[in-house]
């Protein structure tokens, strides 16, 4: 296998510079993309003592097979010898909230094309940015019954995927795939009892016209395959077998004999079964301050508010926690703000899925207004903030901003709005947007509920304005109007609208290290010379909030506060994308004094492209 020197490796040292000393041990670090909303996506990096390949493990893709997160998770404490590793423990939350395979599409079924339709394409956005930077991926599931290749019963035939390493074809290009999984069966299967239980190797033939799995070509590995062309192999454990901690064992056993086929030495932490066993039990929730506890009722007066904290969890497997609301299953309460508008008779906890806690709610009392309010007045949030809007008002937006139509002030019944142009479950659009979390981006809106609007004009001059400041060429008209409607029944139709305005970059603010600030005007594409040293990365001047902006520098997340290393020969790119979708803004590369800029270097994203030797080295606390 090749082995790419990843500057992101490089990069990974400034990281655990910034962060703050009990978020790091040696070697490793963790960022959550998607911070805040529904579909938070944790990932970890752990740099090796010694260099080498990079390689990703991913778990979690569909939320009912918890040995795969659970696998993943355990490995983020491993001590990485040689090489790197990117571990991504729960690839997708919502479906773990739920222990279901999906809850809008399959998300391992989103990976031919970049789609835009719901929160699992922008997780999949992710995924294939990180994977990017790596030179192999191995993906852990838990699969029915036990593969065989050929029927033996219902439990043990070629369609079912337990205890099998998948991979899609025996040789593709010069990856041997079919010889890795031979080596790590013959280290892996003499010490696995009973030997029913053994892994086979699973060829699901994904490029011939006659194979039976060919759903698999929009399938991550298939993915890192014909895309990135590294390797890429699945290890499935069998949802058949009911002891979870010998599960996790094999799994992380067959994951590290992969790990050492492919360069990657690793330490691995222990696995204890009654930590495996119990370790999504303790769990701490406070609801409006109080903490939860067993037969609890929470008293709530109309319109009052609701919010849920829990304490952070330092255990080993950090599991992943949701409060839900009776009337609104699937929303989360611990990312999600809620008033108390109309009766629900409970709320239910879960950690990694499993129900672990419940209480009533009660609202008692009257509305401070009557259900008779004429006009009516809507309640909203815009990232997190209550909104109350009257009748025919408008909401002002940015794309990326998070929305949750909450209801009708002084209304206990529930009510139906109606976001015209937004379907907010798969399968699913019976006109109520009510409690679900809206990431305002007009590309995944239906083009034909767009509204003419002129009513925006000055802010869009400003706009412009602002953009010839930074050298940048206007673009106006880009503005996006929407209706919300009360859709009710036998209540009286009113709606408010939603304009939805570009978010703008005008700027960056970096501190040298003298402690004055440098303000660095926004040109996607441009380059910018700085005298040679080191910078702190301090914040983006936009039209909109900080937190809705993510910064990668030289394909790195990287927070406010990074120290930046700027040397003659290496240059740094610092590019910026929403927080909320990871759709790009664009890209700026940094020069040490009068460096010429590297054309080739410019152009380049997050795709896999071996960089040279020169790029930035960012600072270690090594």
């Amino acid at each position: 296998m090749k082995h790419i020197p990843n500057i992101a490796w490089i990069s990974l040292l400034l990281l655990l510079c910034a962060v703050p000393s009990s978020a790091e041990t040696h070697g490793r670090y963790d960022f959550t993309f998607f911070e805040g909303t529904q579909y938070p996506l944790t990932v970890f990096f752990l740099h090796g003592d010694q260099d080498g390949p990079t390689i990703m493990v991913q778990g979690g893709i569909q939320g009912d097979e918890p040995s795969g997160f659970i696998t993943a998770q355990l490995l983020t404490h491993a001590r990485v010898r040689k090489g790197n590793l990117i571990i991504v423990p729960r690839a997708n939350v919502p479906s773990i909230n739920l222990r279901t395979r999906q809850i809008n599409v399959d998300m391992n079924r989103r990976f031919d094309r970049d789609y835009n339709a719901f929160y699992e394409d922008r997780l999949a956005r992710v995924v294939r940015f990180l994977l990017a930077q790596s030179d192999a991926l191995i993906h852990l599931h838990e699969g029915s019954g036990f593969y065989h290749p050929t029927y033996v019963d219902s439990l043990r035939n070629p369609m079912r995927y337990g205890q099998s390493i998948i991979i899609d074809a025996m040789v593709y290009g010069r990856l041997n795939l079919g010889r890795a999984v031979d080596d790590v069966l013959a280290e892996l299967n003499p010490h696995i009892s009973p030997k029913s239980y053994r892994f086979q190797l699973f060829n699901t033939r994904t490029f011939d016209d006659a194979t039976n799995y060919a759903e698999m070509r929009k399938s991550l590995t298939c993915y890192a395959l014909t895309t990135l062309n590294i390797p890429a192999l699945a290890v499935e454990v069998s949802k058949s077998i009911t002891q979870l901690d010998w599960k996790v064992q094999r799994q992380m056993e067959a994951t590290l004999a992969l790990l050492r086929h492919y360069g990657v030495d690793v330490e691995a932490p222990s696995i204890r079964p009654d930590v495996v066993a119990d370790y999504a039990d303790n769990v701490h929730v406070r609801v409006n301050g109080q903490p939860l506890s067993p037969g609890h009722t929470i008293d709530l007066a109309p319109g009052a508010p609701l919010t849920v904290e829990t304490e952070p969890d330092n255990s080993e497997l950090a599991p992943a926690l949701a409060v839900f609301a009776s009337d609104r299953p699937g929303v989360n309460l611990v990312n999600t703000p809620r008033l108390a508008l109309e009766s629900f008779h409970g709320i239910e906890v879960r950690s990694d899925g499993r129900k672990v806690a419940s209480a009533r709610v009660r609202v008692r009392g009257k509305p401070a207004t009557a259900e008779t309010l004429a006009p009516p007045v809507f309640v909203c949030w815009l990232n997190g903030e209550p909104r109350f809007l009257h009748e025919g008002e408008t909401l002002r937006a940015l794309v990326g901003d998070q929305l949750i139509l909450e209801g009708i002030w002084g209304s206990l019944r529930e009510e139906v709005l109606n976001l015209k142009g937004y379907v907010a479950q798969a399968g699913s659009n019976d006109g109520q947007d009510c409690g679900w979390e809206i990431i305002l981006d007009p590309d995944n809106f239906m083009d034909k509920y767009r509204l003419e609007s002129h009513a925006d004009s000055a802010m869009d001059a400003t706009r412009n304005a602002l953009a010839r400041w930074a050298g940048r060429t206007p673009q106006a008209g880009r503005t996006a109007r929407f209706r919300v409607v009360r859709e009710t029944p036998s209540m009286r139709r009113a709606e408010f609208y939603i304009s939805v305005q570009p978010r703008t970059v005008h700027a960056l603010r970096l501190r040298d290290r003298h402690g004055d600030s440098v303000l660095v005007p926004w040109q996607p594409g441009g380059t910018f010379p700085l005298p040679e040293g080191r910078y702190v990365l301090e914040d983006a001047w936009s039209n909109g909030p900080a937190n809705k902006l993510l910064t990668t520098a030289n394909d790195l997340p990287v927070r406010a506060g990074t120290d930046l290393h700027l040397e003659p020969g290496r240059p740094l790119r610092l590019s910026l994308r929403q927080a909320t979708t990871f759709a790009p803004i664009g890209t700026m590369t940094f020069l040490a004094g009068g460096e010429q800029p590297d054309r080739a270097g410019l152009s380049r994203t997050a795709e896999r492209t071996a960089p040279s030797s020169g790029e930035s080295e960012l600072s270690s606390p090594f």
